[in-house]
């Protein structure tokens, strides 16, 4: 990245582009569950990568690329014509089928698919819920398998906040989870 910064050569570039449009692409998509906005933001992300000149080379480029890619997806849900209005997580998940991707479940009951199905949906709707910073830290730890190092670059704060971020969402998480599965009547079937 640093030779194309400073030579600002196309097939440095395309090479860079090629190598990380998939996993910015993933993130991105995290972010915005819309993978139409999702691929315009990534053109937003390597536009900016193609026409920064403030890179360094002390920072490992795929770390540099996430925390540009981060910026973008919060800049995007920041904007209040993206502001989605929180809604009860049950009526989400008894809403539109085949709107979330369910658990597996290898139950073959319809009871255990809709108990498996709403859990889900709690899921995907604490996580939605998140604050921004530790939604940020919790999918880039666990889906992008960044480093805490790394994250804490890309977040701009330290690793012990980074660790501090991603253990309150996991506790979050957890208790929503929990929370479902002991108010369903009759638990997910295992």
């Amino acid at each position: 990245m640093a030779e194309f910064v400073r030579t600002r050569d196309r097939r440095r570039f395309e090479m860079l582009f090629q190598r990380h449009k998939r996993g910015v692409l993933a993130h991105l998509r995290r972010y915005v569950r819309d993978p139409a906005r999702a691929e315009e933001l990534a053109q937003d992300v390597f536009l900016r990568v193609y026409t920064t000149k403030s890179y360094t080379p002390d920072t490992r480029f795929r770390t540099w690329l996430y925390r540009v890619a981060t910026n973008v997806a919060l800049n995007e849900l920041r904007r209040p014509e993206h502001q989605q209005r929180l809604e009860s997580m049950d009526a989400k998940a008894e809403g539109a089928p085949g709107s979330r991707e369910a658990l597996p479940n290898p139950a073959p009951n319809p009871e255990g698919a809709l108990a498996g199905a709403q859990l889900a949906g709690r899921i995907h709707g604490a996580l939605a819920a998140l604050p921004e910073n530790q939604r940020a830290a919790f999918l880039m730890a666990r889906q992008d398998a960044l480093s805490h190092e790394e994250i804490a670059h890309a977040l701009s704060t330290s690793v012990s906040a980074v660790k501090s971020l991603i253990h309150r969402a996991l506790t979050t998480l957890r208790r929503e989870a929990a929370q479902a599965l002991t108010e369903s009547p009759e638990g997910v079937p295992s």
